[in-house]
Order: C-alpha cells, then sequence, then structure tokens
C-alpha cells in the first residue's frame, strides 16, 4: 500500500484504489491536486496495475475548485499551469490503456464532476448529488467536462445542465446516462472492487482495445472501424492469453 495524507492508494490483485482526502470535501485546491496529479501518475505509469478505482474519503468525492483561493486570490499563471497538468491526467485516464471506474458518493462538482465523467465506468451511491457548477461563478466547465458529459448524455442535456448550473440526483443521474448503476452506499466500495478485481483478470491487451474502440467508435466511419476490428483482432487471436481463455471456456462445456 502507497500511503499519503491527501490522496491514498491501495493496490491488491491488479486494482489501484485512490481515494482523495483533501479539505474541504477534497476540492481541488492547492493541498490536494499535487498530490493528486503524483498519485495518479504513480499509477497510470505502472504496469502491474490493470485497473484503477477513483473514489473521495469523508462521504464526498470532490467540490471542484477550492473557492477560498478562486476570484481576486488565484494566480492565473497558476491556475493554467495546474489545469494543464490536471487536464492530461484527465486525458490519460479517459484515453489510456486502463479502464477507470468512478466511486462518487456525496457531492460531485466542478472539476470533481469532470473527474466522475472522465472514468470508463461511473457508479454512485444514492446520496450522490452532481453539480456542474462553472455558470454560477462565471465561469467555463473545465477538466474537459463539456466533452465528456456530452458524450454521455447528448447534446441537449449537456446544455441544460452547464447552462442552468441546477443540482441533479443519483436517479436522475442514472436515468440520462450519466451514471451506469446507483448502489446503497454502504455497499459501493465493495461492489466496485469486486467489478474492478474481475476485470483486472481479464488481459490487459483486450481491455486496452475494447476501450480504444468504443472511444474511437464515432470518430471514423464504418468502413475503417471494421478494418481495425479485423486488423486488432487477427493479433489477439494469437496471444496466450486468448488461447487460455478458450481452453478454460470450452472446458465448462464439457
Amino acid at each position: 500500500m502507497e500511503e499519503s495524507d491527501l490522496f491514498r492508494i491501495e493496490k491488491a490483485d491488479g486494482v489501484a484504489r485512490c481515494s482523495m482526502n483533501g479539505p474541504r470535501m477534497n476540492a481541488m485546491g492547492m493541498e490536494l491536486v499535487p498530490a493528486l496529479a503524483s498519485g495518479l501518475r504513480s499509477v497510470l505509469d505502472d504496469e502491474e496495475v490493470r485497473v484503477i478505482v477513483i473514489r473521495g474519503e469523508g462521504g464526498n468525492f470532490s467540490t471542484g475548485a477550492d473557492l477560498t483561493v478562486m476570484g481576486e486570490k488565484m494566480d492565473p499563471v497558476f491556475l493554467n499551469r495546474h489545469m494543464r497538468i490536471v487536464g492530461g491526467l484527465v486525458y490519460e485516464l479517459h484515453e489510456g490503456p486502463k479502464p477507470v471506474i468512478a466511486e462518487v458518493d456525496g457531492w460531485a462538482v466542478g472539476g470533481g464532476f469532470g473527474l466522475a465523467c472522465a472514468a470508463d465506468i461511473t457508479y454512485a451511491t444514492e446520496r450522490a448529488r452532481f453539480f456542474l457548477s462553472f455558470v454560477r461563478i462565471s465561469l467555463v466547465p473545465d477538466l474537459g467536462t463539456s466533452y465528456l458529459l456530452t458524450k454521455r448524455v447528448g447534446l441537449a442535456k449537456a446544455k441544460e445542465l452547464a447552462l442552468t448550473g441546477r443540482v441533479i440526483g443519483a436517479e436522475e443521474a442514472l436515468s440520462m446516462g450519466l451514471v451506469n448503476k446507483v448502489i446503497p452506499h454502504e455497499e459501493i466500495s465493495g461492489e466496485v472492487m469486486k467489478v474492478a478485481t474481475a476485470m483486472a483478470k481479464r488481459s490487459p491487451l483486450s481491455l486496452e482495445m475494447i476501450k480504444r474502440f468504443l472511444n474511437t467508435a464515432h470518430s471514423v466511419d464504418l468502413r475503417t472501424f471494421l478494418d481495425m476490428e479485423a486488423f486488432t483482432q487477427s493479433l489477439l487471436v494469437m496471444t496466450p492469453e486468448h488461447q487460455r481463455d478458450v481452453e478454460k471456456f470450452l472446458k465448462k462445456d464439457e
């Protein structure tokens, strides 16, 4: 286990369970951001980590930007530098080879909302509250939220949430496709780790390519996509993981 006061990382069975534990409901301020960036960098680079889980301690996911250092107190140069660092990590989480699961309890606000959207799978408790707060403080959504949210819920719903800044609960988030499943708060951590551990047992290359295909499905034409499938599949059938899994599958039918 790797320990940090602000960003704890627990590794087991190919899963890195990353927990934000910062002040002010895990606000992304001067305390949490460096620990978050360093911690995520370490698990993204760790070859033994196959699946990443991101969560928050203290009953909340993250309240996004730390408003105590915003407004006149914010140095634009500092903000730009840190947004580029965290934005780069968001890109790697979403586009990189490792599946990412977000476990959302309590508030997911602003950049915290965006971080939850960057995951491949997002689970929420019945206590989850999603708040795209930027319009309330005369800013634009950051950390890729406009891009990621539109892909999840469609343009019309994304515009409504971004332009009104209204809070939505877990069940509404589920109904619009923002989250994959709502799980009781006392059960979510166990359920998430169960899913993550099972996923980590799969072929890393298969996981990577499935994720890449789904991320690019609407960026290329069907002919190109079919060619990508044919090329990739012809390589994957040669891997020892595929041959092992087929053998196991056939034995079950005997």
